[in-house]
């Protein structure tokens, strides 16, 4: 049987990014669950345990996608590892396909089989374990530092490469409480929940995306994001508008220079040691 990490991917434009072309280098299989595709949400299995039916994408290597349980079609796999990505959906939001999601992550941690949660992934696999999730301190746009905090504590892996400090992208307007069980591994100034471990496991629960690359980055930082501006838009505006705006949240200006200077590449060494790590719990 095909031992596979499941991808649960919320929205066309949060993509898996460089975790996808991190686990094709890696030579790990994995299968993609569009969520918001009624017909894939139906398939979406409710534990670890569950074994499920998968084919191979014409596309590449290591690339799944997920069939009917009942399906003839494709092969029967077993689930190694889950990783959640984001989306401009609440976790609070009553979704249909929530109910399997939470249940498949609170299965990851009865068994202790890796998870990986980032942005409203973090946040759901908070709640699947009595976190609760509210509005952020501060609406988070762009590139910030962010400091690593417990490494030392017992249990705790090296999900950082030993770096005291990361700098990563952010985009959000809400965050998690971390979950009774878990400790806070990352630390923020603006919103200070940014990461969290649960227990002694290769659980890891976080509010930001190393997973970006420039197109998710442009995709994510869209027009329709209300959040953010240019310095000329926040120029025009009045003194009591400007004072209503995130101070952590980059301007359009900032973001592109960020992108032409190469900010993406340089952070996806952060992005290899985690998931170094991550895959270090079912890679023996």
């Amino acid at each position: 049987m095909r031992p596979v990490v499941v991808i649960l991917q919320h929205e066309p434009k949060d993509t898996a990014a460089y975790m996808e072309a991190y686990l094709i280098k890696r030579g790990i299989d994995y299968v993609t669950y569009e969520c918001w595709n009624d017909d894939v949400a139906r398939c979406l299995p409710s534990s670890v345990a569950s074994h499920i039916r998968c084919v191979k994408r014409g596309d590449g290597a290591h690339r799944f996608s997920p069939l009917p349980n009942n399906s003839e079609e494709g092969e029967c796999c077993c689930i190694r590892g889950v990783v959640s990505f984001g989306g401009s959906m609440s976790a609070n939001d009553d979704l249909p396909y929530y109910a399997p999601v939470l249940a498949l992550m609170r299965s990851c941690i009865e068994t202790r089989t890796p998870v990986l949660g980032h942005c409203l992934g973090g946040q759901l696999l908070a709640r699947c374990l009595g976190g609760s999730v509210r509005a952020s301190e501060h609406v988070e746009v762009g590139w910030m530092d962010q400091e690593v905090v417990n490494a030392d504590a017992g249990g705790i892996k090296d999900w950082f490469g030993g770096r005291q400090v990361i700098n990563v992208f952010q985009i959000h307007t809400e965050s998690f409480t971390v979950p009774a069980g878990a400790r806070l591994v990352v630390k923020g100034k603006y919103c200070a929940n940014q990461a969290y471990q649960v227990g002694d496991q290769y659980a890891l629960g976080m509010q930001f995306h190393p997973e970006v690359d420039e197109e998710k980055v442009r995709a994510l930082t869209s027009t329709e994001f209300p959040s953010l501006h240019t310095r000329a838009e926040i120029g025009a505006m009045g003194d009591e508008e400007a004072a209503r705006l995130s101070p952590a949240a980059m301007t359009r200006d900032e973001i592109e220079r960020c992108l032409s200077e190469g900010r993406v590449e340089r952070n996806w060494p952060i992005a290899d040691s985690i998931y170094d790590t991550w895959c270090s719990g079912f890679l023996i």
